[in-house]
């Protein structure tokens, strides 16, 4: 099953000056720019209308991509041609598969790359590493290549997600025992405050108050933890995630320039993928257009392709677009002087993915201490407040 989105553009037409809509189906965003902007238009705005789920034949999830290119590669270690591979998955994976799809391909003489092309379900990068396999007849070795991004991009972001697990666990048991003290704990000293006729202090008594309230309304919490949860659902579904990001970006400017490097460890990543693999700067930049994330990256890798087709340096191009900094400057004109260009790339992108880590490790270890400070006082406080009147009572005793 493959996931197309339909979207709403708005489009500026150079050639007439005009604004026109157009309707359109990709995977995801940065491709549907990619395919507008192939059309020679700018593109002023994207809208998704909806997601829905085709039967595709060549149908992958992403979770499944690297399991099948080991798959492959491991089968044509072993001396097996492509057909005899991708015939050894097909009886595996049974009838109908994907794998049955690109066979009858193969066999009306069409090549891997167009036969993953047509069948869909692969991203662009792996279709043009296989491609440039094809020149070479090496396709473990674009398959070896592919992995190494997938490894890295993946890298980053399990360490984003771990990075995020932690405070979420933290804020959720906090809020947990919170909940458990209202509703249980409170009630239960608020009698015995009563009974004994008690002095309680403002704090303690709006306390109190508000866990009276839960407790005589009973619905409060359950219905207030289902729509917290709902929004959670809500928020993390569709296109929502990335909106989020956006927004997170454009607030928190410090933010955008870590993302920044995330962004482009993927890309110099995927050029020398590419430029390794036999493709011009031109032909990588204009694939590497489909992994651009963020429309403000889609527009500098159009303006750096377009100074190149126009006889620029690439380290002029990139720096003019803002896609550099002076050490990646630096870097990409010994690569025009030296040559083996795919390993200053790497570099570069090697470069950008330590300086994300870096980010993420040292975030993690403010925020993790924060939070459980925030979480400790919150229910230390309700716990101070709720026992101070047993000390007023026992001072009375005395």
């Amino acid at each position: 099953m493959a996931l197309n989105m339909d979207f709403e553009a708005r489009l500026f037409d150079p050639a007439s000056r005009a604004v026109e809509l157009r309707r359109l189906q990709a995977d995801d965003e940065p491709a549907a720019r990619a395919l507008l902007s192939a059309t020679g238009h700018t593109v002023l705005e994207l809208r998704t209308l909806r997601g829905r789920r085709q039967a595709a034949a060549g149908g992958k999830r992403k979770e499944d991509l690297a399991l099948w290119c080991r798959e492959l590669r491991a089968l044509l270690q072993a001396g097996m041609s492509v057909v005899e591979a991708l015939d050894a998955l097909a009886a595996a994976a049974g009838p109908a598969s994907m794998h049955e799809a690109l066979l009858a391909r193969l066999r009306e003489g069409k090549s891997l790359s167009t036969a993953m092309q047509q069948v869909g379900g692969f991203p662009a990068l792996l279709v043009a590493s296989v491609r440039a396999s094809e020149r070479t007849s090496d396709l473990t070795h674009a398959l070896d290549a592919f992995l190494r991004f997938d490894d890295m991009v993946g890298g980053l972001r399990r360490k984003v997600i771990s990075a995020a697990l932690y405070p979420a666990v933290v804020v959720g048991l906090g809020s947990l025992i919170a909940v458990f003290l209202l509703l249980v704990v409170i009630p239960r000293f608020a009698k015995l405050y009563s009974e004994a006729g008690a002095g309680v202090s403002t704090a303690t008594r709006g306390l109190l108050a508000f866990s009276a309230l839960l407790s005589a309304q009973p619905w409060l919490a359950p219905v207030g933890l289902a729509l917290l949860f709902t929004g959670v659902l809500w928020a993390l579904s569709g296109t929502r995630p990335a909106q989020l990001l956006a927004w997170l970006l454009r607030v928190w400017p410090w933010l955008a320039v870590q993302a920044g490097h995330f962004e482009r460890a993927r890309l110099f990543e995927a050029l020398a993928l590419l430029v390794h693999g036999g493709y011009s700067l031109h032909e990588a930049l204009g694939v590497c257009l489909t992994l651009a994330q963020a429309p403000e990256m889609h527009a500098r890798l159009t303006q750096a392709r377009l100074r190149i087709e126009q006889g620029a340096a690439a380290s002029v191009s990139f720096d003019s677009v803002g896609l550099t900094d002076p050490v990646t400057e630096r870097l990409i004109r010994a690569g025009e002087r030296g040559g083996e260009f795919d390993r200053v790339l790497r570099a570069i992108a090697e470069r950008h993915r330590q300086t994300f880590e870096t980010f993420i490790e040292r975030a993690t270890r403010i925020v993790e201490p924060v939070l459980l400070l925030g979480v400790a006082l919150m229910v230390g406080s309700m716990v101070v407040l709720l026992y101070m009147p047993i000390f007023d009572i026992a001072g009375s005793v005395r």
